[in-house]
C-alpha cells in the first residue's frame, strides 16, 4: 500500500492504474489499514486518471481527499503538500490558471514548511508553478523555476533512485521553454540530456523517454539542424505509434514535430501529409486538457497553402488556427495565440481587410511588448506587419524610416563581433524574411540604398561563410590560439546565459535588475570582441571567414566599371525582390511568384540537366522553364538596367544559387527541346553575359599575385567505392547523415577525374604536383607545398554541410585513411581549407555539388569558396554537377587560357562555354548540362 505513493503513473498511466485498483480492492477488504495510507493510495489513483486525461474524474477524488484531510485533522506533510500541487497542475491543465495559481502559490509555501527548499517536493511545485506562468503567456517568467526544479531533481534522482523521471520531465520542459523565449541554441543541451537520462533510466517506451526524445528533435528543427532532427522525430514516430491506440494526441506531436522538420529543409511537399494528419487528430481530439498546438498544426498548414501560392487557402487556415488557438488557450496572451494573431493579420493586409489587421496587431503587438526583448523575431514581425498597414495606407517614406529603426536591434546583433559566428548563421536565417520586407518598403520608398542593405542582410547566411564558429575555432593554431578560444567561448557562454536572464527579468517586469544585466553585458561582449580580434591576429582566414558588414551602395558603385552590373535577390512569400546596380544607377523591382512555383520551374531546369547527364547531352532541355526563370529574375526594369553591362555578377540565396544563370533562355524558344540545331540557335544568357558570383557585394581584400612562372597542382580521384552517377544522391550512408570513413567508402569513385587531371597538367610547364587516387589523402594535401602552385585543381566529391546530418560544415572527399583521427578523416572541410596556404590565381573544383546544394534551403556555395580565398586564392570555378570527363578539361584549359591572354576571367569561362556550344564535334554538346556546368566565384 505504502509503495503507491511513489509508484510511476506517468510512464503507462494505464497499467498503474490497474495495480492501483487492484491494489485498492484488496485494501477496503482487509481490516487495519491505516486510512492515511489509502488516502495516498487513492491520490496515486488520481494521478494515473490525470496522465490518462480523466480531468473531471481525478479533480473529484483530489478535491475528496483534500477535504477529508482538512476535515479529520491530519498533520501537514510533505505528501500532503504534493496533494496541493497535484490539484494545481490539474487546474493548470484545465485552463482554469486562477484556481491553478491559488493551489500552486499554496503548494510552494506548504513544500517549503514541511519538505523545505532542496526537497524533490519542493522542485515539483516549482516545476507546476512555471506551467501556470507558461500557459499565462510568460515563458520567460518560468524559466529561472524550471531551472532549479531541474537541479533539485536531478539531485534527489542522483542521491535517492526516486522520482527518476522527474529530471526528464523538468529537462525536456527547459527545452521546450527556451525555444518559446528565443533561445533556441540553448534548448538542444537540456533536450539532449533529458532523452538521454530518460532512455538510461526509463527505457525507450516510457512516455517520458518518447516525450523527451520529440523535444530533442524539436530543439534540433528550430536550431536548423534538420538533417539530426528527422532520424530522431522519425523514431519517436515509431515509438509512439507502437505504444498508443491510432489519434492520439501524443502521436499527433511527433508528426507534427516530422513536419516541421522536412519542412524546413526543404522538403515541403513530403512534409504536407504530416501535417495534416497532426492537424487531423488534434482538432478530432475530445482531450480535457487546454492545449494550443491544434492551431500551430493548422498554423503550418496555411503556412504551406501560402507556399502553394494558394492565397485563399492560406487565409481561411489562419482564421482557423486563431479561432482553435483562442478557444484552446488559457490566455488570450498564450504565445500561440498571439503568433496566430500576427500571421493572420499578414492575411488581411494582402487582402487589404487593414482595419481587421491592426486590431489583431494592436492586441499582439501590446503583448510582445511586455513579454519579448527588441530583437525577437515573433515582435518584430508584428511591428513589421502593422509598418505594411501604414504603407497601405500611404505613409511608404514613414514606414520605412521606422522599419529600419525597429530591425535596428536585429541588425546590431547580427553585426555585432561579440555575437558568436555561430549564432550570426541561425540569426540571419530567422531574419532574412523581415529584410526583404525591408527592401520591399525602400523599392516603394525610392531608396535603393536602403534596398541594398536590406538585400545584403537578408542574404547574410549566404553571403558569409557555412562555418559554424566551433568549426572554426579548433585546436591546431598554437598555445596562444588555443588559450584565446578558451577564452572566446567562455566568454560567449556567459553572455548566453546573462541573455537568458535579461529575458526573464524582462518579462517579470524588474526593472530595477535590468540596468545592472545590461551593464554586465556590455562588460562582456567588450571584452569578447578584444577576443576576436586577437583570433584574427593569430588564426589565418578567420577575419575573411567571419565577415558579415553589408556595403554601402556608393562603395559598391564605385567598384564596379563601365560595361559591369550586380544583381542581388531576396525571396518571401510573396515572391523576388530584385536589384540591379550598376556604376551610375540602381533599379529595384519585384516579381509576384509563390515560393513553391518558382521551385518548380527550378527543378523542371535542374532536371532536364540531371537527364543530360544520364544520357550525355542526348534528350531534351526545358527551355520553357528556363525561359519563364529569365523573365522572373530580370523583370523588364532589370533588363533593362543590365542590357549594356556584359559583366554580370550574381549573388543569389539558398536554392536560386543552384541555377545555373549562364543557362537560362532570354528569348522565346523556337524549334524542339531535343534537336541540337535549335539548342545552338537558342539566346542563352551567357550569348550576352559573362557571369560570375562575387563573394560579397564589394570585391573583399586579397593578396594580388605577382608576375611568376604559371605552375599546376592537382589532387582527386580518391579511392572510394564503384563509380555510379550522381553519386551524392545515391549514397544510402551519406544520405541517412553517416560521414564516417565507412559511409565515405560507399561513395561512388570518379574514374575520369584522373584522366581529368593529368590532361590538364600536361598544358603546364614544369613538373605538375599530383595527389591521385591512394595518394588524395587528407594528410597529403596539409603537408604538400601548394602554396608554390598557381592553378590548383581538384576532382573529387563536395559535401554541402546541411545536407548531412554529421557535417558541420562543407566538405571535399578524399581517400579516407584505415585510421581516421582528428587530422584525417577522409574529409577537407571548410575551415581546414581556410587553414591552407595557397597563392592561386586559380582554384578548380570540378566533381560534384561543388556549388549550391540541391534542396530550396540549401546554403549558397556552402562556404568553400570563401574557405578558398581566405586561404589566399582569387578566383574559384565550381561546378554545379559532374562534369563530363572529354569537356571538363577543354572548359577549363580554355577558360585559363583566354583569361592569360588579357580577357576578364567571367569572359574567358563564356567564350569556353559557347565554344562547347557550337561544336557539333563534341557529342551532346549543344546541352546546358554540356556546356553549362561550372561557375565562377570570386574577385
Amino acid at each position: 500500500m505504502k509503495a503507491l505513493k511513489t509508484m510511476d503513473t506517468a510512464g503507462k498511466p494505464d497499467e498503474a492504474l490497474a495495480k492501483i485498483d487492484a491494489v485498492l480492492a484488496r485494501a477496503r477488504k482487509t481490516k487495519g489499514i491505516d486510512r492515511l495510507d489509502m488516502i495516498y493510495a487513492e491520490a496515486s489513483r488520481a494521478n494515473a486518471l490525470f496522465w490518462l486525461d480523466r480531468y473531471d474524474e481525478a479533480l473529484g477524488i483530489y478535491h475528496r481527499l483534500e477535504a477529508e484531510l482538512e476535515s479529520g485533522k491530519y498533520p501537514m506533510t510533505p505528501d500532503r503538500a504534493e496533494l496541493v500541487n497535484n490539484i494545481g497542475s490539474l487546474y493548470s491543465s484545465l485552463g482554469k490558471l486562477e484556481e491553478a495559481t491559488r493551489y500552486k502559490l499554496r503548494a510552494l509555501d506548504l513544500t517549503a514548511q514541511t519538505a523545505g527548499p532542496e526537497s524533490i517536493e519542493y522542485a515539483s511545485a516549482l516545476y507546476g508553478m512555471a506551467l501556470v506562468e507558461f500557459r499565462q503567456g510568460e515563458p520567460l517568467k518560468a524559466l529561472p523555476r524550471v531551472r532549479e526544479a531541474l537541479r533539485l531533481a536531478r539531485a534527489h534522482a542522483n542521491l535517492t533512485g526516486d522520482d527518476i523521471e522527474q529530471p526528464a520531465i523538468f529537462g525536456l520542459s527547459l527545452a521546450a521553454l527556451l525555444i518559446q523565449s528565443g533561445d533556441t541554441a540553448s534548448s538542444i543541451e537540456p533536450a539532449r540530456e533529458a532523452a538521454v537520462w530518460a532512455e538510461t533510466h526509463l527505457g525507450e517506451d516510457h512516455r517520458v523517454t518518447m516525450a523527451a526524445l520529440n523535444q530533442l528533435g524539436a530543439s534540433l528543427s528550430e536550431s536548423g539542424l534538420f538533417a539530426q532532427a528527422i532520424p530522431v522525430i522519425r523514431r519517436t514516430l515509431d515509438l509512439r505509434t507502437k505504444a498508443y491506440p491510432a489519434g492520439h494526441q501524443d502521436i499527433a506531436f511527433s508528426l507534427s514535430a516530422l513536419g516541421f522538420a522536412l519542412d524546413n529543409s526543404g522538403h515541403k511537399d513530403e512534409a504536407l501529409p504530416f501535417y495534416e494528419r497532426a492537424a487531423e487528430i488534434f482538432e478530432n481530439s475530445n482531450t480535457e486538457r487546454k492545449e494550443t498546438v491544434g492551431a500551430t498544426a493548422i498554423g503550418q498548414l496555411a503556412r504551406l497553402a501560402a507556399w502553394r501560392g494558394d492565397k485563399a487557402q492560406s487565409l481561411v487556415l489562419r482564421e482557423k488556427a486563431l479561432q482553435v488557438g483562442r478557444k484552446r488557450a488559457a490566455s488570450a496572451e498564450h504565445p500561440d495565440v498571439l503568433l496566430a494573431e500576427v500571421n493572420l493579420a499578414r492575411e488581411y493586409i494582402a487582402n487589404r481587410r487593414l482595419d481587421d489587421a491592426s486590431i489583431l496587431l494592436d492586441h499582439a503587438n501590446a503583448a510582445f511588448r511586455q513579454r519579448a526583448l527588441d530583437a525577437n523575431f515573433r515582435r518584430l514581425c508584428g511591428l513589421i506587419f502593422a509598418e505594411q498597414i501604414a504603407a497601405a495606407r500611404g505613409d511608404v517614406a514613414g514606414a520605412l524610416t521606422r522599419t529600419v529603426q525597429i530591425l535596428a536591434p536585429a541588425r546590431a546583433r547580427l553585426l555585432d563581433r561579440a555575437t558568436p559566428r555561430g549564432e550570426v548563421m541561425r540569426l540571419a536565417e530567422q531574419y532574412h524574411f523581415l529584410f526583404v520586407q525591408q527592401a520591399r518598403f525602400a523599392e516603394a520608398a525610392n531608396d535603393p540604398a536602403q534596398a541594398f542593405e536590406a538585400l545584403q542582410l537578408a542574404n547574410l547566411g549566404d553571403l558569409q561563410s557555412a562555418m559554424s564558429s566551433l568549426a572554426m575555432l579548433r585546436d591546431g593554431n598554437g598555445a596562444e590560439a588555443t588559450e584565446v578560444i578558451r577564452r572566446y567561448q567562455s566568454l560567449a557562454a556567459d553572455g548566453a546565459r546573462l541573455r537568458r536572464t535579461l529575458n526573464a527579468q524582462v518579462a517579470a517586469g524588474k526593472g530595477d535588475t535590468v540596468d545592472a544585466l545590461n551593464r554586465q553585458l556590455a562588460e562582456i561582449d567588450a571584452h569578447i570582441r578584444q577576443e576576436d580580434a586577437r583570433l584574427a591576429e593569430l588564426i589565418p582566414g578567420y577575419s575573411l571567414q567571419t565577415a558579415v558588414e553589408p556595403a554601402s551602395l556608393s562603395a559598391a558603385q564605385k567598384s564596379l566599371a563601365k560595361g559591369q552590373a550586380l544583381v542581388l535577390f531576396g525571396q518571401d512569400e510573396d515572391g523576388l525582390v530584385i536589384l540591379a546596380v550598376t556604376a551610375d544607377k540602381a533599379v529595384v523591382a519585384e516579381s509576384a511568384i509563390a515560393p513553391r512555383p518558382l521551385l518548380d520551374l527550378i527543378k523542371r531546369m535542374r532536371g532536364s540537366i540531371d537527364l543530360g547527364l544520364v544520357n550525355n547531352g542526348a534528350g531534351g532541355f526545358d527551355r520553357k522553364a528556363a525561359f519563364e526563370l529569365y523573365q522572373l529574375l530580370f523583370p523588364a526594369p532589370i533588363r533593362q538596367a543590365i542590357k549594356a553591362a556584359p559583366d554580370l555578377r550574381i549573388l543569389a540565396p539558398g536554392g536560386l544559387a543552384a541555377l545555373p544563370f549562364s543557362a537560362l533562355v532570354t528569348q522565346a524558344p523556337q524549334g524542339s527541346d531535343d534537336a541540337p540545331a535549335a539548342l545552338r540557335s537558342t539566346r542563352w544568357l551567357a550569348m550576352d553575359h559573362a557571369v560570375s558570383v562575387p563573394l560579397a557585394a564589394v570585391p573583399l581584400p586579397q593578396r594580388e599575385g605577382g608576375k611568376r612562372e604559371v605552375t599546376f597542382a592537382g589532387i582527386g580521384a580518391p579511392v572510394l567505392g564503384q563509380p555510379v552517377r550522381l553519386a551524392t544522391r545515391t549514397a544510402l550512408l551519406l544520405r541517412s547523415g553517416d560521414t564516417s570513413t565507412k559511409a565515405l567508402r560507399e561513395l561512388a569513385s570518379l574514374p575520369g577525374a584522373a584522366d581529368e587531371l593529368r590532361a590538364m597538367a600536361t598544358a603546364f610547364p614544369g613538373k605538375p604536383a599530383l595527389l591521385i587516387g591512394a595518394d588524395a589523402t587528407e594528410a597529403a594535401v596539409k603537408a604538400a607545398p601548394l602554396e608554390q602552385a598557381s592553378v590548383l585543381a581538384f576532382a573529387t566529391h563536395g559535401l554541402v554541410s546541411g545536407a548531412f546530418r554529421d557535417l558541420v560544415e562543407p566538405a571535399l572527399v578524399l581517400t579516407p585513411p584505415d585510421q581516421p583521427s582528428e587530422t584525417d578523416d577522409g574529409l577537407l572541410t571548410a575551415s581546414e581549407i581556410a587553414k591552407l596556404r595557397l597563392d592561386a590565381d586559380w582554384v578548380i573544383l570540378s566533381a560534384c555539388d561543388t556549388s549550391a546544394g540541391d534542396s530550396e534551403s540549401a546554403p549558397t556555395f556552402s562556404g568553400l569558396a570563401r574557405s578558398f580565398v581566405a586561404a589566399g586564392a582569387r578566383s574559384l570555378l565550381l561546378s554545379h554537377w559532374p562534369v563530363r570527363d572529354d569537356v571538363a578539361s577543354r572548359l577549363t584549359l580554355d577558360t585559363l587560357k583566354g583569361a592569360g591572354k588579357g580577357l576578364s576571367r567571367a569572359e574567358a569561362l563564356r567564350r569556353a562555354q559557347l565554344a562547347i556550344l557550337k561544336d557539333s564535334k563534341v557529342p551532346g554538346g549543344a546541352h546546358p548540362a554540356t556546356w553549362a556546368p561550372f561557375v565562377l566565384v570570386g574577385n
